[in-house]
């Protein structure tokens, strides 16, 4: 079974709403984390995950500390995933080994990125909001 094969028959069991969107590249809609469409991308040797949430207009850096302090206090509660920044994009993004990747393991990140927008959107959006000056919320 190719790797592509074999996350397609995760998404399948996780029963969660999905649409392939190129080779190895899928975006799931899960009912919960807000709505948020999550990635799923194999580059071999991993599987990434990722959510976009915000574009955070960073032309002041030191405006942003308060925003940081707190994703880096809400890393903590997370066991898969972790927030970060892309560029200018906060992302909250995970990645598992693709050999050995079951579907146990699959799952535990998708619920472990679920649960942490569900309980952190409410803390991170009104923060990012008072410290963006040109960016737009996504997805959220």
């Amino acid at each position: 079974m190719s790797s592509a094969d074999k996350l397609d028959s995760f998404l399948i069991k996780s029963g969660l709403p999905y649409e392939q969107i190129a080779d190895g590249t899928w975006v799931l809609h899960p009912e919960s984390a807000r709505n948020a469409s999550l990635g799923v991308k194999i580059e071999d040797p991993i599987v990434l995950f990722s959510i976009q949430l915000f574009e955070l207009g960073l032309s002041a850096v030191g405006d942003h500390a308060a925003v940081f302090r707190m994703l880096l206090e809400l890393n903590s509660e997370l066991l898969h995933a972790s927030y970060s920044l892309q560029g200018s994009q906060l992302v909250l993004s995970g990645a598992q080994q693709l050999e050995n990747l079951d579907f146990n393991e699959f799952q535990a990140m998708v619920d472990d990125m679920c649960m942490a927008l569900d309980n952190h959107y409410a803390k991170i959006a009104p923060m990012v909001a008072s410290n963006q000056s040109t960016g737009t919320e996504r997805n959220a």
